[in-house]
């Protein structure tokens, strides 16, 4: 009995340090620290878990931000969750000596976050191939996105529409800038993470005030966009998008968009759009057919009701 006992508890044991070592989601590094020996993985770990419950996170992507003289300032976080198109961000802030001292959860990015993002200097969009008519983008490594943006990208071709798929190391901030600056796009569908002020590329975001800057007038109310994105539906992305950009549609998350039902009501309604169906409506009936009530979308715009038109 006694050995039984003790196999039972090794067992148990082992599940629970099994399952409490998935908890802790993988860390990457946008770039690598200075005095990271000093930052380790199970520094990052500890600290965030006094404020998040970290097995809600798909990953930690992690970004050294420097101050004025070049040194270290603090580990900007980013927490996409596995549940919803959204993520949370947080900042570790780090001492003189590279070690890290304080964790606070962000609301809104400072200066020095925007400015260093990778591939934020372009003061311009252009558009790398004027044919291009229909846009697919998925910047996160989830089989799920992937496939249903794929999906989507199919069903455009069939259509006849030149389209460009840009997903993982190809979903980066300048790529699909300059090709939603393309003059002939007519849908965009971007399946990813957000919150109302800013969209997450592979490398970095896209900010409400990069398009306001970057593609100001350049839909003409004659592109469509759906986008898996949580909170975008709300100023000043909501804004941004539809008046500034001048959609001629767009929808977007009010809350929080759950992955899995969302994808596959905004794929329903995207493809609807490009077969000819009324865009508002036929967007009612995938809701309805394949997403849940807790799903608040918005979707409106200053254009035709018709793909393209």
């Amino acid at each position: 009995m006694t050995c039984i006992k003790r196999y039972l508890f090794t067992l148990l044991l082992a599940i629970f340090c099994i399952g409490s070592a998935q908890a802790k989601p993988p860390i990457h590094f946008v770039n690598m620290p200075l005095h990271f020996s000093k930052v380790t993985t199970a520094v990052i770990h500890a600290m965030l878990s006094k404020h998040f419950k970290l097995d809600q996170y798909r990953d930690i992507k992690v970004q050294t931000i420097y101050n004025a003289s070049h040194q270290p300032d603090h580990l900007l976080i980013l927490l996409p969750s596995k549940k919803f198109h959204h993520f949370d961000i947080a900042k570790i802030k780090l001492n003189p000596q590279g070690q890290a001292i304080s964790t606070e959860e962000v609301t809104e990015l400072s200066r020095e976050d925007i400015a260093q993002q990778p591939g934020i200097t372009p003061t311009a969009a252009t558009c790398p191939d004027k044919r291009i008519e229909f846009i697919a983008f998925a910047p996160n490594n989830d089989p799920l996105e992937i496939s249903i943006a794929n999906d989507v990208a199919t069903a455009a071709e069939a259509h006849g529409l030149k389209t460009v798929r840009l997903f993982k190391e190809n979903a980066t901030r300048n790529s699909y800038l300059n090709f939603m600056s393309c003059p002939n796009l007519k849908g965009n569908f971007y399946d990813g993470d957000s919150r109302n002020d800013l969209i997450m590329t592979t490398n970095g975001f896209i900010l409400a005030g990069d398009i306001d800057v970057l593609l100001k007038k350049r839909f003409r109310y004659r592109v469509t966009n759906i986008w898996l994105a949580c909170q975008a539906y709300n100023d000043p992305m909501k804004t941004s998008v539809m008046d500034t950009a001048q959609s001629q549609k767009y929808a977007a998350g009010i809350n929080n968009l759950e992955i899995g039902p969302s994808d596959n009501a905004a794929a329903c309604a995207m493809k609807a759009a490009i077969a000819g169906q009324p865009i508002t409506s036929s967007f009612q009936s995938c809701y309805e057919t394949w997403d849940k009530p807790t799903d608040e979308w918005g979707i409106s715009g200053n254009g035709s009701e018709y793909f393209g038109v």
